[in-house]
């Protein structure tokens, strides 16, 4: 019968952080990334942090990318690493917000820094190219696919109430010197529906899983989580469907065997993080089992004329990933306040087949 077990848990950072993300490199160590400055509304830059014990302890050790202040600018990036154990460190440099309109977004755009030394030192930002004309959603590193292109996705915000209009990957076939090349991957034809939060794997050699929070635009209502597959290496997707998962920001890991290891935010009824674990297919997802990473301790239900991005603003937890430390370990991240501070948190899990 498969079981998901909670080992232990503790802090990496709490210096109101948010949005982590781990790589793992050849030699062991695990290099974990995370905004510092205004919790998820972002307001510094992106810093790193080093576990020489799988998880267990963490150093901090500097930044990777820092705001500026003429002009101003925060940033959030978020880490993958190449075969070569290049760390890449994708996201969005953000501009404020100069117009009078609050649900507008500040302009952004998508930057890519890198560390070749096993995350000692880290290169500067290299703007990659986007024609899209919108504010963008950046919520998944890079992909570096087994073809060895990288696919870095993205998703257009015309406004607050509008995340996700479209979800596309720009592609690079040289290391990431050029991106030539922009796929769509979620778009709902009757503009009525939007996918936050993207995130991207890919399970075997061209078959890429995107999967997604999907809400309506019109009120602001969470559907099911969605998800769409490539087999082409990410040109183009199938239709989007539903995972029968209710939640919002989601993130797979492959097991094989069409297994995933799901973690979700349950942000109504009784709010926490979820993991999962789901048998899918190309059409539909099961769920085998599920647990509770991490209790908010609290509840929340959305009132009927609640505004959308009031919404939005409300929760204080999120953006769960996890890396396989072995055949049965897992190390998972999200963020969360605790004690009126934002901050990185780590949980072991250990999951039987």
């Amino acid at each position: 019968m498969p079981k998901i077990e909670v080992l232990d848990s503790g802090h990496i950072d709490r210096r109101d952080s948010a949005f982590p993300t781990l790589v793992r490199l050849d030699d062991g160590d695990i290099i974990c990334g995370f905004s510092v400055g205004g919790g998820p509304d972002v307001t510094g830059g992106t810093d790193w942090a080093r576990s020489t014990d799988n998880g267990r302890t963490w150093t901090h050790e500097g930044t990777i990318l820092a705001p500026t202040h003429d002009p101003q600018t925060s940033n959030h990036l978020r880490l993958s690493r190449t075969a070569d154990n290049t760390i890449l460190a994708y996201g969005l440099r953000e501009h404020p917000n100069l117009t009078d309109d609050p649900k507008k977004h500040g302009p952004n755009e998508p930057v890519l820094c890198r560390s070749t030394d096993n995350g000692h030192t880290w290169s500067g930002s290299k703007v990659i190219p986007c024609s899209l004309g919108l504010p963008l959603e950046i919520s998944n590193p890079i992909v570096v696919i087994s073809d060895k292109r990288w696919l870095a996705p993205a998703a257009t915000v015309p406004s607050f109430d509008r995340y996700g209009d479209i979800v596309v990957v720009f592609e690079s076939t040289d290391k990431g010197r050029t991106w030539p090349q922009t796929y769509t991957v979620f778009k709902d034809s009757q503009q009525e529906i939007g996918y936050l939060e993207h995130k991207l794997i890919e399970t075997t050699p061209g078959r890429i899983l995107a999967v997604c929070w999907t809400q309506r635009f019109a009120d602001g209502i969470d559907l099911d989580n969605h998800f769409s597959i490539s087999r082409d290496g990410g040109q183009t997707w199938g239709p989007p469907r539903s995972t029968g998962i209710h939640g919002q920001t989601m993130t797979p890991v492959w097991l094989g065997d069409g297994r995933l290891l799901v973690l979700y935010n349950r942000r109504y009824g009784s709010q926490g993080v979820q993991v999962c674990l789901v048998q899918s297919t190309d059409t539909k997802w099961t769920v085998e089992c599920e647990e509770i990473l991490w209790d908010a301790s609290a509840r929340h239900e959305r009132l009927p004329d609640a505004d959308t991005v009031e919404e939005l603003m409300a929760f204080q937890f999120g953006f769960p990933s996890a890396l396989r430390l072995d055949d049965e370990n897992f190390l998972a991240v999200h963020w969360c306040k605790e004690d009126g501070v934002f901050g990185i948190r780590w949980t072991r899990l250990r999951v039987s087949l």
